[in-house]
């Protein structure tokens, strides 16, 4: 239970970034371990969940949305990126995919499957969704690559049959120079809300005490 509300809390203040029009973010890492693979935007990229922190020094994960941009290494700092939302078919299957496939995307070949299926969204120019066909495809040669985009093929099935609700509240972020990306933040249940409004309230009231 307290896991859920430190959640709910940390949605609060995304939530507070998210109405802003630019948020400065830096590049953490990605998992060494990651499987290299090769579409038609990329070779041998090592693709993997992305970890970032914003301005207020929290820590939070993406999958990129533009790969055939590069995205900026530590080194070069915090860069300033627009915070925007996704539209139209685009976002529902984003929020369809995130819903069905993102919580059980754990290790890293499953990670690698899901940045595939998140690329295959928002770059695919036919109806039809599938890594190994269409304007973006991945190499399937190796067998560990294969077994990859089978596991991307899946999160795209579940994500097209899926008729749940959204679990999560997607942001955009871009920029002019470095790869654009997805943010994806737990939507709170009703009674966590409640709880994270109970405890708000509450340090309210002693505020307005320790006034007197």
């Amino acid at each position: 239970m307290i896991k859920t509300i430190a959640a709910a809390a940390i949605l609060s203040v995304l939530g507070a970034s998210a109405s802003a029009t630019t948020e400065s973010i830096t590049f953490q890492s990605r998992d060494v371990t990651a499987p290299r693979l090769t579409t038609t935007y990329t070779s041998n990229y090592r693709t993997a969940e992305l970890s970032y922190t914003d301005s207020t020094g929290v820590s939070f994960l993406a999958y990129c949305i533009e790969p055939d941009q590069s995205f900026a290494i530590n080194a070069l700092g915090a860069q300033t990126y627009s915070v925007g939302s996704f539209s139209g078919a685009q976002a529902s299957l984003l929020e369809a995919l995130y819903s069905s496939s993102y919580a059980s995307a754990t290790d890293v070949n499953a990670k690698a499957a899901f940045q595939l299926a998140v690329w295959e969204i928002v770059t695919e120019s036919s109806s039809s969704l599938n890594v190994n066909g269409g304007s973006f495809t991945v190499d399937s040669s190796t067998a560990l690559a294969s077994s990859i985009a089978t596991q991307a093929n899946d999160y795209l099935s579940a994500s097209a049959s899926y008729s749940g609700p959204s679990l999560y509240t997607l942001t955009k972020l871009t920029n002019a120079d470095y790869q654009d990306l997805v943010v994806a933040s737990p939507v709170p249940e009703p009674q966590t809300w409640a709880l994270l409004l109970a405890g708000l309230g509450a340090v309210g009231l002693s505020a307005r005490r320790r006034q007197r």
